[in-house]
């Protein structure tokens, strides 16, 4: 049985969105009645057509609207017909539940002009809007989220896109705040750790794979900190011809080298690992 067959049989019919692989699926029964122009979907196309989907969405709104967040957003107008502008890139800037900022960004945003009429092609504005989704049927149906009823909108003078790096070290941030062995005495951000050791950890998970954010990326900072091999039966055997190959054996000399400071409960260290503070967004 693959993944998305397993996947699909324990979380049928159940109340929930589940991360699967580059993106997520909402399982709820209401899910498809809320997804503009997918109205009269049936369940099992809806779980299909979310599947397909995956990886091909717009992932920082996909972020916020999954995991209940916050948001403003920053663009400049490229462009408008009789009813849509559009945004050829727009900046997100959020707040996770906890009170810890976070920022993205996504490309080619239509939305209604209702709100926008006193703007013209080269304004850039700020404002807020609702997320939702949507049903996508000009080259096949996918389910995708945009931008709807903007609020607070004003003009700016300009604004700037995170570049790919800054939203790895965004991630890797959050990703080596959520391993630490102090995670649960810190608040707002305010890190008690070692502020060298932490730095040390930044830099050997950016230089893992230069400008990406992985799962090997992940899997690295859990072992490094919870010790998920040697915990569960020792380090795997590598094959030299596996693509992985180098990646796999950086990790686990790494971790051959350094102290072991404390372990995590397996079960507790997998729970974290596939099911995250904050969702996760691999950057290839």
């Amino acid at each position: 049985m693959d993944d998305w067959k397993q996947c699909k049989k324990e979380n049928y019919g159940k109340n929930c969105f589940v991360s699967c692989g580059n993106g997520f699926v909402d399982f709820s029964l209401e899910g498809m009645k809320h997804v503009e122009k997918g109205e009269n979907l049936s369940y099992d196309d809806y779980l299909e057509i979310q599947h397909d989907s995956l990886g091909h969405t717009r992932r920082y709104f996909e972020w916020t609207f999954v995991d209940g967040d916050t948001a403003d957003f920053k663009g400049q107008i490229e462009k408008r017909t009789e009813i849509k502008i559009v945004f050829q890139r727009i900046m997100v800037d959020g707040m996770h539940h906890d009170g810890i900022g976070f920022i993205g960004k996504e490309d080619h945003v239509w939305m209604n002009q209702a709100g926008f009429e006193n703007f013209v092609p080269g304004d850039c504005v700020r404002f807020s809007a609702d997320i939702y989704r949507y049903l996508k049927t000009g080259n096949g149906r996918q389910i995708d989220y945009g931008l709807r009823d903007p609020s607070c909108i004003e003009k700016i003078d300009s604004y700037e896109i995170p570049t790919d790096q800054e939203l790895v070290d965004q991630q890797i941030n959050d990703l080596v705040c959520e391993v630490c062995m102090y995670r649960e005495q810190c608040f707002m951000g305010n890190c008690i750790a070692n502020e060298e050791e932490r730095e040390h950890r930044i830099k050997f998970l950016r230089d893992l794979q230069p400008g990406k954010f992985t799962p090997f990326t992940v899997l690295a900072a859990f072992e490094l900190e919870g010790r998920l091999f040697e915990q569960t039966g020792g380090f795997p055997k590598l094959d030299k011809k596996d693509p992985n190959y180098a990646v796999m054996k950086k990790i686990i000399d790494t971790a051959k080298k350094l102290p072991i400071y404390c372990t995590w409960p397996v079960d507790d260290m997998l729970a974290h690992m596939f099911m995250p503070e904050y969702p996760r967004i691999y950057i290839e």
